[in-house]
């Protein structure tokens, strides 16, 4: 991808400001300003401690019928949560200050923090650090996306284009995730901009829509983060009539395409999970609704002895009977299929007759693994994407704040 988008009437700058410890002076922050008032839409964390940022952002977004931005901030290596009412005033110091210098409402400017919680980030660094930072002459996505790194091992930045009308659409995505990911909306940080001439309204419906087959399906250690925030704006920039209908047959393709990005940016964050040296597809068929489908599938995912089966190469694959069970959702015993890669493990309730542990052991030296489970119940089906757990996980935990 040309890491210098032509998406048009917004800025980037990031720079070093010291905000997260980095032997070569790594960017941690990152400013996005939109030349006008951008229509914009957000999901976020359901955790109960979640983060000043988190907090005023859902402000931002419940202001107005249709929310706008003219700016977006974003530092790495301090999360700001649990930081109390300081952390809260922090948030709208840096606020106030962009309002300020765009001369825009206090309600335009939007913030995300990400890294160590419990430590109060220093408002004064952000600020100054703003002050110097200057924006890149085109869009620069690839430094965008390194800005907003903490434990990831490379930066996640996804692409498309489309039509809506005869007017060109160009979306792109960042994000940031590698650790602490688990489904609960959202599961990281992600930053979704087109220039599509849609109101919030419609972006937020999409967005909602198009959330739960990709940031919500995915899993690396099942902790939600304090953090997560996934934001999508609009410049409106693009050449077409304006659309006030998420339904319209219109978007039909723009919707496809963001559900595409959304996804590829979610497998990229599992790609990244800490220490993973396997990327899991689980696929859940036979089951009794949707959302149970989904259940049993993250009961799977989330299994500390099925993860770390996997990363052993070791086809115990009673522990995915074991995780399938302690879901509490319906499935039938005597009709419960389990297939590693194309080997069929179970039927009639016991293992198959014609299983090959080799075969299933083959498809788990693989870097790709994928395991499908029809619980027998009925029709509905569901996908969920996990990484192995390893020695190297706990390597990165144990020592993430020295």
């Amino acid at each position: 991808m040309d890491e210098n988008s032509s998406l048009q009437n917004l800025k980037i700058s990031t720079c070093f400001s010291g905000i997260k410890k980095s032997p070569n002076n790594e960017h941690d922050l990152l400013l996005v300003e939109f030349d006008k008032p951008a229509t914009i839409a957000g999901l976020f964390t359901k955790s109960l401690t979640s983060s000043a940022s988190v907090n005023q952002c859902k402000d931002c977004l419940k202001s107005e019928k249709q929310p706008t931005a003219k700016a977006i901030v974003v530092n790495s290596g301090n999360a700001n949560a649990f930081t109390g009412k300081r952390g809260e005033e922090t948030v709208l110091k840096i606020r106030k200050y962009l309002a300020s210098r765009l001369k825009c409402k206090l309600n335009q400017i939007y913030t995300a923090s990400t890294g160590v919680i419990g430590e109060q980030l220093d408002s004064d660094k952000v600020i100054e650090s703003l002050k110097q930072t200057s924006p890149y002459k085109l869009p620069n996505w690839l430094e965008a996306a390194k800005a907003i790194k903490t434990t990831d091992t490379f930066p996640k930045i996804a692409k498309r284009t489309c039509k809506i009308e005869n007017a060109n659409i160009e979306i792109v995505g960042i994000a940031k995730g590698s650790g602490m990911i688990a489904p609960n909306m959202a599961t990281m940080l992600g930053f979704i901009f087109t220039n599509a001439n849609l109101p919030s309204n419609t972006l937020q419906k999409i967005l909602e829509i198009e959330n739960e087959k990709s940031f919500n399906s995915i899993t690396v250690d099942s902790d939600t983060s304090t953090s997560d925030t996934v934001l999508l704006s609009s410049t409106k920039s693009a050449n077409h009539n304006p659309i006030n209908d998420h339904d319209d047959q219109r978007l039909i393709e723009f919707k496809k395409n963001i559900s595409d990005l959304m996804l590829e940016l979610a497998k990229l964050i599992v790609l990244d999970g800490e220490g993973a040296s396997k990327f899991i597809t689980i696929n859940v068929e036979g089951a009794s609704s949707k959302k149970s489908a989904k259940k049993i599938a993250f009961s799977i995912a989330n299994s500390p002895l099925v993860k770390t089966a996997i990363a052993g190469e070791d086809a115990n694959w009673g522990r995915i009977i074991m995780a399938i069970g302690k879901s509490g959702e319906k499935a039938n015993r005597d009709e419960i299929k389990i297939y590693i890669g194309k080997e069929l493990v179970t039927s009639k309730g016991m293992v198959d007759k014609n299983y090959s542990e080799k075969r299933a052991t083959d498809h788990l030296k693989q870097k790709e693994i994928i395991l499908t489970i029809n619980v027998g119940v009925g029709k509905s089906k569901a996908t969920v994407y996990t990484c192995d757990l390893t020695h190297k996980y706990i390597e990165i935990n144990a020592d993430y704040r020295s």
